[in-house]
């Protein structure tokens, strides 16, 4: 990932496009295929921001494709995370004060740049001997 992607501030949304890169040289036979460092594009697919009543923040993204010598070749692959519910605090706030469930949130989620996020090729690639 060479971007954070994150539910905090309601930024993130759904069809919203980030940069990632190939970190590991893609082999096959002993030739490279797709070379490490290949500006990979990826794709928020779901978004919910965190919410009162405990409810957690929750990002998921796929990825699209890594670009290789000016040719796109398509990747499939998903990943998410999702922040902590405050489920046990509004609980507690019920039975003290009924009204503060309201303002008890859980956390945002949070994929940190840097992150790693697996996928596998979506299509045949020729590769000459």
């Amino acid at each position: 990932m060479l971007e954070e992607l994150t539910t905090e501030r309601k930024v993130s949304r759904v069809g919203q496009r980030f940069r990632m890169e190939i970190a590991e040289s893609l082999m096959l036979n002993g030739k490279i295929v797709i070379p490490s460092g290949s500006p990979v594009q990826g794709e928020i697919t779901e978004v919910r921001n965190k919410g009162m009543w405990g409810k957690s923040g929750h990002i998921t993204a796929r990825v699209l494709y890594a670009t290789v010598g000016g040719r796109q070749v398509r990747l499939s692959g998903s990943f998410d995370d999702k922040g902590v519910t405050g489920t046990a605090g509004v609980v507690g706030a019920i039975i003290l004060v009924p009204v503060v469930g309201f303002f008890v949130t859980g956390t945002s989620a949070r994929i940190a740049s840097g992150s790693v996020a697996g996928a596998f090729l979506d299509e045949d690639i020729t590769v000459l001997p």
